[in-house]
């Protein structure tokens, strides 16, 4: 799971809460993160998993850190374009 973005009081304009979506995370040979994908949920075993998984390693915030996410309307899905030249997770 991953933060995409941030709720906010309309009112007083403080952080209510973060904006997280399921995803499957990929890294490379070094730990670095390199990409997300939607997550593959076939079944109820596949959503018991991923909810485990969630449980234990919280909400990533790599992605929302070192770039900026936009919704895509075609895609029904999350864009990330990466705040650096670099490669990503670098």
């Amino acid at each position: 799971m991953i933060k995409v973005a941030e709720e906010y009081n309309l009112e007083t304009n403080e952080i209510i809460d973060d904006i997280c979506e399921l995803v499957e995370l990929y890294q490379d040979s070094e730990g670095n993160w390199t990409s997300f994908c939607r997550p593959s949920l076939t079944s109820p075993r596949c959503l018991n998993i991923a909810m485990v998984e969630v449980m234990k390693d919280g909400i990533n915030t790599w992605f929302w850190e070192n770039g900026r996410f936009s919704w895509s309307m075609e895609e029904k899905f999350w864009d990330w374009s990466s705040d650096k030249a670099e490669t990503l997770g670098a």
